[in-house]
């Protein structure tokens, strides 16, 4: 899946270059950052059965623990883009982007009378992908879009300390691949502030599909809310 994503990348990037050569100022540069709302509830069920150990309220190891440092929930994750619009007509616009989703937690305690007391805990997840989107202006400055994105990467996990050896849900290394597809539908809100230069802010919503190779998670996992984004638009 990788791969596919990598040569379809660059099949893109050669079509925007040997397009724009032919006609750029139909083509615009854009970028930004988004903050997206989450609901992995799968994922936030195994990390508040796994703060249960770190604050030692867990059944299976009840002992003292101090400097106990929770895993924060999933609740909402971060996204940067960069990608290539183009003009179709007079209202409607296409935009190609790629997007980087990222985002760590971790977790620490010191659980008394354990061969190893010190308890350190990390999950972290990337995905890399493609979106495909489309854009309906409705006036100088706001339009309606939508689309769909496919995503690759990955979810790795370490753990370390006597309480976490053992069980495949805390390994002390590993790492797993995920594939994950994300449809969209949203408003943007466009004003320029130089010449060739676009603000924009989006309000999208965002529902997204992840298979997550991890044996110890459900097959399917799902996640929807809010993704609210800012960026710049350059004309060429």
């Amino acid at each position: 899946m990788k791969n596919k994503i990598i040569v379809l990348m660059m099949a893109l990037m050669i079509v925007g270059l040997a397009a724009g050569n032919a006609a750029a100022s139909e083509w615009e540069a854009v970028g930004g950052l988004a903050i997206t709302e989450t609901t992995l509830d799968a994922w936030n069920e195994k990390i508040d059965r796994i703060n249960t150990v770190f604050d030692g309220s867990n059944p299976k190891v009840p002992v003292p623990a101090s400097n106990v440092e929770e895993m924060d929930n999933i609740d909402r994750v971060p996204m940067i883009y960069l990608g290539a619009r183009k003009q179709i007509n007079e209202k409607w616009a296409g935009v190609v982007r790629y997007e980087h989703i990222f985002g760590k937690i971790e977790g620490s305690s010191t659980l008394q009378g354990l061969p190893e007391p010190k308890h350190e805990g990390e999950i972290e997840v990337k995905l890399n992908g493609l979106a495909f989107l489309g854009e309906y202006e409705l006036n100088d400055r706001w339009s309606l879009n939508g689309g769909v994105a496919i995503y690759n990467g990955d979810k790795s996990k370490k753990f370390s300390g006597s309480a976490f050896k053992g069980n495949p849900a805390t390994p002390a290394d590993a790492e797993y691949d995920l594939d994950a597809v994300s449809y969209r539908a949203g408003v943007k809100y466009a004003k320029a502030f130089a010449e060739n230069w676009d603000f924009n802010a989006n309000l999208d919503y965002l529902y997204m599909e992840i298979d997550d190779a991890d044996p110890t998670e459900p097959t399917g996992i799902y996640s929807a809310g809010f993704s609210y984004g800012v960026g710049v638009t350059y004309s060429f």
